[in-house]
């Protein structure tokens, strides 16, 4: 993973069996990490306000989760079963558990957030190159104030990225690549989560993809300049405060903690300023992906049969997720228990079938 770190820097400086083919299983780029950093960010400008919101996780293992996840019927196509991923995980990768691996099993197909298997690495870094540079002549020292500036060359020293690479990036992706390299020092990595996990468990199933990997960075690059600014100066000011925050969000993901969730994630969202990024990052894309969930649920050639998704948990979270935009379209939704994501279902007894 490191080496594909290098290789997008070297580019700064230049549903069921039949639902399609399945998914081509290749090494992850450059782009398995470029969201990994987002949901951190997004919370980071007020982690130090909060605390722990698990009161225990020794009912855990190290490795072992009860993530969120729903059952989603009512159409006359698919039911879905919904599970709010991470886009990270140890060495290892996270352990799950049988409710959440049995409904897998009963399912004909599994949609995931992003696939980025389905792109080169090539095609991914000269994306990152397009959107990640600035344009001919301008630079992030003529752009920040002196005293960010000061900031972020002392950051660039604790990090492994040149000081003249950083000057010619756009501030959003400079401050995923911080955010990257202070994920790695937590010892988590980029194609250790959730997605990736289920789609190595897919077998012959098909993987079908919401999104495609250079929509996302073309979402990123399209931030408003001061948007990203904003971005980049709050990503400085609370980098010290990447590990805490990190602990609190994997805390509350691996126990199924919504509600801490929603706060780490949304804390911020009243601030003006930073408006466009949520809207951009997580609302306009929860919308656009509850419309894709749709189609499956209302698809005659789909009924009775079961659909994976993996969405990160920031889509499914709060009044404004995917959960509630189905719902309030009128898409019976419901939380899976922690005790039923524990049972282990007798042989032919499905979790997530139709009603």
């Amino acid at each position: 993973m490191e080496k594909q770190v290098e290789a997008g820097n070297r580019a700064m400086g230049q549903s069921r069996r039949g639902m399609g083919k399945p998914a081509r299983r290749k090494r992850p780029g450059l782009a398995s990490l470029i969201l990994s950093g987002l949901v951190l960010t997004l919370g980071l400008q007020g982690c130090a306000s909060l605390r722990n919101p698990q009161a225990v996780l020794t009912e855990l293992g190290p490795q072992e989760t009860l993530p969120l996840a729903w059952r989603i019927s009512g159409g006359a196509g698919a039911s879905l079963y919904v599970v709010g991923g991470i886009h990270l995980g140890p060495k290892g990768g996270w352990a799950y558990p049988p409710g959440l691996l049995a409904a897998l099993d009963s399912s004909t197909a599994v949609v995931v957030e992003v696939n980025v298997h389905e792109m080169s690495a090539d095609t991914i870094q000269r994306m990152v190159g397009h959107y990640g540079h600035l344009p001919p002549g301008l630079t992030l020292r003529r752009s920040l104030s002196p005293d960010t500036w000061a900031l972020l060359e002392k950051r660039i020293r604790e990090s492994s990225i040149p000081l003249p690479a950083a000057n010619r990036m756009q501030p959003w992706l400079l401050s995923n690549l911080l955010i990257m390299e202070a994920i790695r020092r937590q010892n988590y990595f980029g194609d250790k989560g959730t997605e990736e996990a289920f789609i190595r468990l897919a077998g012959s199933r098909s993987v079908i993809a919401l999104e495609s990997a250079t929509q996302q960075i073309s979402f990123l690059g399209m931030l408003p300049r001061n948007t990203q600014e904003l971005y980049l100066i709050d990503t400085l000011k609370h980098y010290d405060q990447t590990g805490h925050y990190l602990d609190l969000y994997i805390n509350a993901w691996r126990s199924g903690d919504e509600k801490a969730l929603e706060r780490l994630t949304f804390e911020n969202y009243a601030d003006e300023a930073f408006a466009p990024f949520f809207d951009t990052i997580i609302f306009d894309r929860s919308e656009k992906m509850s419309k894709q969930l749709k189609v499956l649920l209302d698809a005659n050639q789909h009924t009775g049969e079961s659909v994976f998704v993996v969405v990160g948990v920031a889509h499914m979270v709060g009044h404004r997720g995917i959960g509630a935009i189905l719902e309030a379209q009128g898409y019976e939704v419901r939380r899976i228990s922690r005790s039923e994501l524990r049972e282990n279902p007798a042989p032919g007894e499905a979790i997530a079938i139709h009603p």
